[in-house]
């Protein structure tokens, strides 16, 4: 007898099932769809045991004939298409012609549907995929479709099911994913006897998003380009998950999980995000059928799109605009202005600073800023109770340019951060402020490190020359041959941020130079550094692959410390420089640069509201 030969027909079915139903979530994936394609309007789902013993998906949709109703325990039959070309065009969620007849081979399974002009059902059930009763029956218009026993008959795949709220949580999640893009059908879930989730019927997207998303706020997106949209509602980088449940991706409307849009959508907030944080929200990409492959996985999660540079592009426009416009921040105002127009009226917060009146800002460091505050000081002696002490900072200097465009800020008029009036300094590490809305809390050190990354970067890309500060006596660097080697491979890019580096034999190395924003770093920690850098975990990457980590290394060094004492016009420039970033939001780590404290919030705290 040959070595190869034709597989049974059960043994076939079994396979099929395996790439299919994984757990009872994937039985509920698959039901559900097609309910969705049948044109339901309601789609009720019950639940034994997480979905061990009993899955039961009801719909009101249009229902099926005997012959159909036969016909879809068929592997391989299908209404969804009808030829090849059909494939390229595919508008439903279902359309391989497997998922019934997969579940049905695994499970005791039974069909009550009725077409909605019909006066008579049909019923049929069976086990193991095989057929033991037919019947006429009397049932609502619609589909009904019951799984007991899942896997009964592999006992194999049985001991991988996991414990039942492990199952339970997995259903709600998928659930939610495909009533999410469905707002116009309603959607329960009861599981032994008790209802667990309930979505009505909505009349759009964003009344949907509060019944998945309840207490979140989430921020709209867009971005167009060829005939693709990506739109949609994403978290900010502070309201984040520990993992991927919460975010949604779609496709024509169908919920996949594919890995490449969710790598994309965390690469959009790179460092914004906290380690092992992932942003909620769902994101909505509309693509010309013939665009995109949804043939690619028997489970239709996984999708190819014919040119994945464009969605990635628009993908990172989209989450790119809303972060740099931090409408999280903005939103403040509209929570909490009803609850605290009585209290500014009544409450005016006093403080002991107030704002000197603008006046024009040439380029200035800070000996010249705090000699101007000075004089401001004199115009008004009530208004400062507490002595300006001199500048301690000596070496940073923020540059303030007459001409730079300030966009509205979300405080208030003028910039974000410089709109904040200043009342001092905590820790010698915090600069506390008042807003329209309460108190807000600044990282000086985040601050400024976002200050310096953004100038390092801004003029690698551009690749302008960096400002660089000649050492009156170069540094001698000694370094192990295995640094020393990076260092010869990587000295050309040393140079191109402003590092100058020359050999001084064996493993020795002169720094000449370094980047005027660094000039009273230890230079040697951080060519030390940044080696560690370029060959962390063990990998040796070019410092253009890594330049993120790099450049966020330099400004780390950069950057005022704790424990540093600001002066008021340094903190004031501090502020107004941050507003001229793209992120000023966070530091190139991720930690957020400031966080507000609302008048509403404070009023919790005193019991007054």
């Amino acid at each position: 007898m040959g070595k190869i030969r034709i597989l049974s027909d059960n043994v076939v079915s079994k396979i099929a099932a395996g790439e299919i139903v994984e757990r009872p979530a994937s039985v509920v994936k698959e039901l559900v769809e097609n309910s969705i394609d049948a044109g339901s309007k309601s789609i009720k789902i019950e639940l034994e045991s997480g979905g061990k013993k009993l899955i039961e998906v009801s719909d009101d949709g249009g229902g099926m004939s005997r012959d159909e109703a036969l016909l879809s325990l068929e592997r391989h039959a299908t209404s969804k298409i009808k030829d090849v070309n059909d494939l390229f065009s595919v508008k439903s969620l279902g359309f391989r012609g497997e998922a019934i007849p997969s579940i049905a081979s695994v499970s005791r399974f039974k069909i009550t549907t009725r077409l909605n002009d019909a006066v008579i059902g049909t019923m049929i059930s069976g086990e193991g995929g095989k057929i033991r009763k037919v019947e006429e029956t009397g049932s609502p218009a619609g589909t009904t479709i019951e799984v007991k026993n899942l896997f009964y008959n592999t006992p194999v795949r049985l001991k991988f099911m996991r414990k039942i709220e492990t199952e339970l949580s997995n259903v709600l999640d998928i659930v939610q994913r495909e009533a999410m893009s469905r707002p116009e059908i309603g959607f329960e879930v009861v599981s032994s006897g008790k209802t667990i989730l309930s979505l009505s019927k909505r009349e759009n997207l964003i009344d949907r998003l509060s019944d998945i998303f309840p207490n979140t706020e989430l921020q709209s997106i867009y971005a167009e380009a060829e005939g693709v949209k990506v739109s949609g509602f994403m978290s900010s980088p502070l309201d984040t998950r520990s993992t991927t449940h919460k975010l949604f991706t779609y496709i024509n409307k169908r919920a996949v999980r594919d890995k490449f849009l969710t790598r994309i959508v965390i690469d959009a907030y790179g460092k914004m995000l906290e380690k092992r944080k992932f942003p909620q929200g769902a994101i909505f990409i509309d693509i010309p059928s013939p665009e995109v492959d949804v043939n690619v996985h028997p489970t239709k999660n996984e999708v190819r799109f014919r040119n994945q540079r464009l969605i990635a592009d628009l993908i990172r426009s989209a989450i790119l605009k809303m972060l740099r416009e931090a409408p999280w921040i903005k939103s403040y105002k509209q929570r909490v202005e009803n609850s605290i127009s009585e209290f500014l009226d009544t409450n005016k917060p006093q403080s002991t600073y107030q704002n000197p009146q603008s006046h024009a800002r040439g380029e200035r460091n800070f000996s010249e800023d705090v000699q101007d505050f000075s004089r401001l000081e004199t115009r008004d002696q009530t208004s400062y109770v507490e002595e300006i002490k001199p500048s301690r900072h000596i070496g940073h200097e923020y540059r303030l340019s007459q001409n730079e465009n300030q966009s509205e800020g979300l405080f208030g008029s003028g910039g974000l951060y410089s709109s904040l009036k200043i009342i001092g300094q905590i820790r010698e590490l915090y600069i506390v402020c008042a807003s329209q809305n309460g108190m807000v809390l600044v990282d000086q050190h985040a601050a400024h490190e976002r200050i310096n990354y953004e100038k390092i970067k801004r003029a690698y890309l551009e690749k302008k020359d960096l400002e660089v500060q000649e050492l009156l006596v170069p540094e001698v660097l000694e370094l192990p041959p295995n640094e020393s080697s990076l260092i010869n491979k990587h000295i050309g890019d040393f140079d191109s941020l402003g590092l100058r580096i020359e050999g001084f034999g064996n493993n020795s190395f002169l720094i000449r130079s370094v980047p005027a924003l660094l000039k009273n770093v230890d230079s040697s920690l951080l060519v030390k550094d940044v080696l560690s850098e370029i060959a962390g975990e063990g990998k040796e990457e070019s410092i253009s692959e890594k330049i993120d980590l790099v450049i966020a290394t330099m400004a780390c060094h950069s950057s005022i410390t704790a424990n540093f004492e600001l002066s008021y016009n340094e903190m004031k420039a501090l502020l107004e420089e941050l507003d001229r970033m793209d992120f000023p939001h966070s530091c190139p780590h991720g930690r957020p640069v400031a966080q507000e404290l609302s008048y509403y919030d404070i009023e919790r705290m005193f019991k007054r509201s």
